[in-house]
């Protein structure tokens, strides 16, 4: 499941992806997007707590995924190195990794 980025280390990412544009200035990364400077300047520069509209719309913008993970779980390094260390390469082996994965999920919901 994906989950919204850290608000503060998102306006960074945001931040170096405007930089790289030449945008460099609340008030240039205002007028690019359609924003006004002070919604911009509190988002990038003010130590955002949350993750804003605004934010979001910069993020649109700038062509930058808000969300932290994946929604395909074979693009996971960390998952399929970890399912390449335990399985034994059977169907059956598979189908009870599954269902311990499944049991996991359930009794953490």
């Amino acid at each position: 499941m994906k989950r919204l980025k850290h608000p503060q280390s998102l306006a960074l990412e945001l931040r170096g992806k405007f930089e790289a544009d030449g945008l460099t200035t609340s008030s240039a990364i205002a007028r690019a997007a359609s924003l006004g400077q002070p919604q911009v300047y509190r988002n990038l520069f003010g130590g955002p707590k949350r993750v804003t509209r605004t934010l979001e719309h910069l993020c649109k913008y700038a062509g930058i995924d808000a969300y932290e993970g994946t929604s395909n779980p074979g693009e996971s390094k960390v998952l399929m190195q970890a399912l390449s260390a335990v399985w034994d390469g059977t169907d059956g082996h598979a189908q009870r990794l599954a269902r311990l994965l499944f049991a996991h999920h359930r009794a953490h919901m």
